[in-house]
């Protein structure tokens, strides 16, 4: 009996053991699983940092190429070229849809030119007939001029001849002044349009608020907030 008795203390420590080294077993299995997807884990992350390093790197690559881009995009340059002729500095600001304004305007001045230059030829002729080139006398007092207006020619005094060629003559010459001023006005809108293509619209020019803290006589430091504008 005593033999059995220890044969079967024996055997449940046996039994014991194994139990403990299936849950040692386990552990280490649990403990290395665990690690390998923690390792996982921390690859994923490295991957998913260097792939937003390579998005960052791109990004920046790109706004370099824009700044560049816009520091070569001179104002002066689409001004000059403006002034060259009419609606360059359009096309060099890439503003291609402003140019039919720019040649609408100067034709629109171009043909006044040409309708106040026709009249004033209708009553010029007329009036130098009625002179003698040579001593100025006077010839006559009255001349047949051709009406456009009406489509008809009459018979006008000498004065009216001299009132309508002077009218004529003052608005053509007026519509001479209009092409240069529209054609200084658009040197302007492309000088203006090329510093606003160059104009800095980041999030920088945003203010912000920043903590702040300053020296005060009676309380000592003091702790607050202060308010940054960036002026550029």
């Amino acid at each position: 009996m005593r033999t059995l008795g220890i044969f079967f203390s024996l055997w449940l420590w046996s039994g014991v053991m194994v139990v403990k080294a299936q849950q040692t077993a386990t552990d280490s299995l649990q403990k290395r699983l665990s690690k390998a997807v923690s390792s996982l884990a921390a690859d994923s992350t490295v991957l998913d940092s260097l792939k937003n390093k390579k998005v960052s790197k791109s990004s920046l690559a790109k706004s370099s190429l824009n700044d560049a881009a816009l520091k070569k995009h001179s104002p002066r340059k689409a001004a000059y070229y403006s002034l060259m002729f009419p609606g360059l500095g359009q096309a060099y600001n890439r503003q291609y849809w402003k140019m039919p304004f720019v040649y609408g305007g100067l034709g629109a001045v171009v043909y006044f030119i040409r309708f106040y230059h026709i009249r004033y030829q209708d009553f010029l002729w007329p009036y130098y007939f009625s002179y003698d080139l040579t001593t100025g006398k006077q010839l006559r007092t009255e001349a047949e001029v051709f009406l456009r207006s009406q489509n008809q020619t009459r018979t006008l005094t000498l004065d009216r001849i001299t009132q309508g060629k002077d009218f004529y003559r003052r608005y053509r010459d007026l519509n001479f002044l209009l092409v240069v001023g529209v054609w200084a006005l658009a040197a302007v809108e492309a000088n203006v349009s090329a510093h606003l293509k160059t104009f800095d619209m980041s999030e920088d020019l945003s203010f912000r608020f920043e903590p702040d803290t300053y020296n005060n006589s009676f309380t000592g430091q003091v702790y607050g907030v202060k308010v940054v504008v960036p002026i550029k």
